[in-house]
């Protein structure tokens, strides 16, 4: 009952952070060229959607911890992630628009196969005190490859969707790690005396800044669907070398787990690639649109 309700809690997340990327893109989309730092917070907080976004994300992000708090990495993370989906059809119905029947198609893959990902996913034996030693270290690299990234995606602007969405997907998976970790430390009553908290903190903050420049400087289709790639892979990790999470169903059902998790990761990267392709075809024939093509 209570992996049940983790998934509830964690698909409700999802809706809300459906709703803020679609609120919070539109808001940073329309930053003159170049914005960064201060000027592109200067611009986001006057856009009433952005703000709007920013509330949502907070309401996602206390849903998620609450999830998180309810069970494990595995199985919290992959549902979080089908906030792509979400975003893409809020962000048709910001611009008044029918989602396209490329959305709706790889929404069902995604659908079908969290469906299965969710029937056979039973309990997972983890543990709710972190390897401290283990934490260090995922985390310490992590953040390296999330700048090194970061880097790239600056020196080649053609790959820049890519690569931030790489960073961010890196960011975003170790702040879900580090919100298992606090869940844990405030079950114990040491969310103050122990590190979980502060790593989320300070995690959490640099996802949002990178985020921001992720909004401004790329495509919603060419950086949303790499980051939501990589934040389950890196949450999967953090929970295996963390937590020590281990699924205790039978090994048809770890391979039918398996299956249904590829299913969800094969529909999020078709449907922000589809996506992108829509906007292409739509900026090459309607002017008004290239703006936002990009």
């Amino acid at each position: 009952m209570t992996s049940w309700l983790a998934a509830a809690v964690a698909l409700a997340a999802a809706i809300s952070f459906g709703w803020s990327t679609a609120l919070m893109h539109h808001g940073a989309s329309g930053a003159a060229p170049g914005s960064r730092g201060i000027a592109l917070l200067r611009h986001v907080f006057t856009q009433w959607k952005w703000l709007i976004g920013l509330a949502a994300s907070l309401f996602g992000l206390a849903l998620h911890t609450i999830a998180l708090g309810l069970g494990s990495l595995t199985l919290v993370q992959p549902i979080v992630v089908t906030g792509l989906f979400f975003s893409l059809v809020f962000r048709d119905a910001l611009d008044r628009r029918r989602p396209s029947r490329r959305t709706l198609t790889w929404g069902a893959v995604t659908a079908a196969g969290l469906a299965v990902f969710l029937a056979a996913t039973g309990s997972s034996e983890s543990s709710d005190v972190p390897d401290d030693a283990g934490a260090a270290i995922v985390i310490g690299l992590g953040l390296l490859g999330a700048f090194v990234a970061w880097r790239l995606a600056a020196r080649h602007p053609s790959r820049a969707g890519l690569l931030l969405g790489t960073s961010g997907g890196i960011v975003f998976g170790l702040m879900a790690g580090s919100l298992k970790a606090t869940t844990g430390a405030w079950a114990h009553h040491e969310v103050f005396t122990t590190w979980p908290l502060y790593a989320a903190v300070s995690i959490g903050l640099t996802g949002f800044l990178l985020n921001q420049h992720l909004y401004h400087r790329t495509r919603l289709p060419d950086s949303i669907p790499m980051l939501n790639l990589v934040n389950p892979l890196v949450a999967l990790t953090f929970g295996i070398i963390v937590f020590d999470e281990r699924p205790r169903s039978s090994p048809l059902a770890v391979l039918v787990e398996c299956a249904g998790l590829a299913a969800v990761l094969l529909g999020i990267f078709f449907l922000g690639r589809s996506e992108g392709e829509a906007q292409d075809a739509e900026a090459a024939t309607d002017p008004a649109a290239r703006s936002y093509a990009g």
